[in-house]
């Protein structure tokens, strides 16, 4: 099975955000965006609501739902611009924002260090 990687390495349906958008229980789907909300307050020092976890199809989404989160995050907006299907491509990886996600991540260091040890 191939997984959808985001530009950052993280695989997308890992992402409880993505889970919550394939949700059909409108109650369950409530819920869970009210978890991401509280997850993400505490673990980044946001001010979340739950209604402001929308749904989500990844940030590699081209015309589809993007999630405020995905939409404003750094990374993704450089390697849009870059035109890099995810930093591993990049002259500058890891960069300061990539380090970040690998505090949180380490698998998407795992990953992204693959892809770059075969360019």
């Amino acid at each position: 099975m191939i997984e959808k990687i985001s530009y950052c390495g993280i695989v997308c349906d890992g992402c409880p955000v993505l889970w919550a958008t394939k949700e059909t229980d409108d109650q369950i789907k409530k819920k869970m965006r009210t978890k991401i909300a509280a997850m993400s307050n505490q673990l980044y020092a946001t001010e979340v609501t739950a209604e402001e976890i929308t749904d989500c199809e990844g940030c590699k989404s081209q015309n589809g739902k993007l999630f405020e989160g995905c939409n404003n995050c750094k990374i993704r907006n450089c390697c849009i611009e870059k035109q890099f299907s995810n930093c591993a491509y990049c002259d500058k990886y890891p960069c300061e924002d990539l380090q970040v996600i690998f505090t949180e991540s380490n698998d998407s260091k795992t990953r992204l260090d693959f892809i770059r040890s075969i360019l």
